[in-house]
């Protein structure tokens, strides 16, 4: 007996967008469009994948397609962080400093081009600078405990690790 192939589980692959198939590692307008309108037609207004693709004008494989790229790009971005603890670089620059007296905050600094201040309070060894507002009140210093990505990344490399190396970073 031979498989029965439904209509959604049609064998061809090929990707419906020229610009998809000229650029395949980078994200299309056009199908980013198509999957937030797929979305917001099951979703918000409640249809069915066979009404959607119908609305659409595209075969039901490619709307189920452009639904679970939305629940991909979804769970990835649970995973997102904008800003790490910086414990884990305070941890490791204060042990590597034992071995290696001559890394100091203004040798990192040196190395990404910031001032030995920054570095200090980015690792949260030194308060920011205190803050006064319209008003004349003042608000203290405070010590960090989270930076940006970024700056943690730029931190670990002037240190001498790779980001990923570091716990949380």
């Amino acid at each position: 007996m031979q498989p029965v192939m439904l209509a959604h589980e049609s064998a061809d692959t090929k990707p419906l967008c020229e610009w998809c198939e000229r650029h395949p590692n980078r994200s299309c307008p056009a199908c980013n469009a198509r999957r937030r309108r797929a979305v917001r037609l099951v979703e918000a207004r409640g249809l069915s994948l066979t009404e959607t693709a119908e609305q659409m004008g595209l075969p039901i494989g490619r709307v189920e397609r452009l639904l679970e790229e939305e629940a991909d790009r979804r769970t990835v971005i649970q995973f997102r962080q904008d800003h790490v603890e910086n414990a884990p670089l305070r941890r490791r620059f204060l042990e590597r400093r034992l071995y290696d007296p001559a890394l100091t905050a203004a040798q990192i600094a040196r190395r990404i081009g910031t001032s030995p201040i920054q570095v200090e309070r980015w690792l949260g060894l030194r308060p920011t600078a205190p803050k006064v507002d319209r008003s004349g009140r003042t608000y203290p210093g405070r010590i960090l405990t989270r930076i940006s990505v970024e700056n943690a990344g730029r931190l670990a490399r002037a240190m001498g690790y790779a980001p990923c190396e570091l716990d949380g970073c």
